[in-house]
């Protein structure tokens, strides 16, 4: 779903630079998520009794909404420890609110008490009826067109003309009457209009239903949803979309990683330093002294902050160490 915020490193206009806007939020919605993300951290490390812990004490007393993926990942810790009817309580939310087990994830869900065993088999179709019922399946159907309608995009025939004007733009002779370049950025434009007109498709819906959610249009389609947010770059300051933004995030709708990097998109599309240097692959080596501001900032979105790991620290022996540092801890 996440687009690189690399695609693009310089704004294709000759437009004036401005920052793009973003909006704060409440210290309620950031304590939320210092325990959330890390909840999140410790499940991904497989650590799930403090796992349990830590979202138990995100849930306990918050008021605002919350995506369904966390009730999810509480109940599979939840599950793990032995805390059966904890569990029942965590998938019933999950599910009528939208969260979608395939057969994987069902696969991942064993209860080992006759009781609450019981009790999920009677209650599993229940909740899985309540989640069907509630989905606007014409509005999913558009979603995935439209997603099948620009699908060449991400072609290399795009892709290329992107990668060529990305590296003219940063070059200070470019030559952008030059027909090589004329041609290429053709195709950019072109790519940027039906963005543009996808959001504006999508915007002019919300207006009527609502964000679309995964409880609204499913996965699939929520996912499709944030990466055309993601990728109207036409809205070069984000005037038009914070507002609807900004209710998404406190809504539990999209995450603090998902606002962080569509704002430090359309900065570096601007030529501008990134806000929240989301996701920090990439600047590991250049964020320097930065890295501070950044998470005054991120703390502002209720984002958790950059840790680097220092170059002196001992090397793990999993090959794969360096790229799980940065793996994001957020589905939505």
């Amino acid at each position: 779903m996440k687009t690189s915020l690399f695609l693009l490193m310089f704004v294709f206009s000759l437009g004036t630079i401005a920052q793009t806007k973003y909006s704060t939020v409440s210290d309620d919605f950031i304590s939320y998520h210092d325990n959330i993300s890390a909840a999140e951290r410790m499940f991904k490390n497989d650590s799930l009794l403090q796992a349990y812990a830590k979202f138990d004490i995100a849930f306990e007393g918050y008021k605002g909404a919350v995506n369904p993926g966390h009730y999810f990942r509480a109940a599979l810790c939840a599950i793990k420890i032995k805390e059966e009817f904890k569990a029942l309580h965590f998938l019933e939310k999950a599910i009528v609110n939208g969260y979608e087990l395939d057969s994987a994830k069902r696969g991942m869900v064993t209860f080992y008490n006759q009781n609450t065993k019981k009790e999920f088999m009677e209650n599993f179709p229940k909740w899985e009826e309540t989640r069907v019922a509630a989905r606007n399946t014409d509005w999913e159907s558009e979603l995935m067109a439209t997603q099948e309608a620009n699908k060449k995009f991400n072609t290399s025939k795009y892709t290329a003309a992107i990668d060529y004007c990305t590296a003219c733009m940063k070059n200070k002779a470019c030559n952008k009457t030059a027909p090589d370049f004329t041609s290429k950025y053709k195709l950019v434009k072109e790519k940027m209009k039906a963005d543009s007109l996808s959001a504006a498709t999508l915007l002019a819906k919300a207006q009527q239903l609502g964000f679309p959610t995964v409880k609204l249009v499913g996965k699939k389609a929520n996912e499709v949803a944030h990466s055309i947010l993601l990728n109207y770059d036409s809205d070069k300051k984000n005037e038009r979309l914070d507002g609807f933004l900004t209710k998404a995030l406190t809504d539990g709708n999209v995450s603090p990683e998902f606002y962080a990097q569509l704002v430090d998109r359309r900065n570096v599309k601007n030529g501008l330093l990134p806000e929240f240097y989301e996701p920090i692959t990439g600047y590991e080596k250049t964020i320097g002294k930065e890295i501070g501001v950044a998470n005054k900032k991120r703390r502002t979105i209720g984002l958790y902050p950059i840790k680097l790991v220092s170059s002196a620290a001992p090397k793990s022996k999993d090959p794969n160490a360096a790229k799980k540092v940065y793996i994001g801890l957020y589905d939505y």
